[in-house]
């Protein structure tokens, strides 16, 4: 059974991948030229959203700077 919260916050993390894959990943069919770590404000929260891709397989990590917010780790 699927909660509210879990579809609130999936919800959230896709927005975040999506807006992430328009700046960097979008002329290049998902995969970034070069790796990219960089940090935006978070679209849950408005705290500080650390992030990477990968520039071998697009794949992204991201961490919210507030507590119990956003979180995934190696995801296409």
């Amino acid at each position: 059974m699927t909660t509210p919260g879990f579809i609130a916050l999936s919800s959230a993390v896709a927005r975040t991948k999506d807006q992430i894959y328009r700046t960097h990943c979008a002329a290049t069919a998902g995969v970034p030229p070069v790796a990219v770590r960089a940090s935006m404000r978070c679209v849950r929260c408005s705290g500080l959203l650390t992030y990477t891709v990968s520039a071998i397989d697009g794949r992204t990590t991201g961490r919210c700077s507030s507590a119990g917010c956003l979180n995934w780790a190696l995801s296409a």
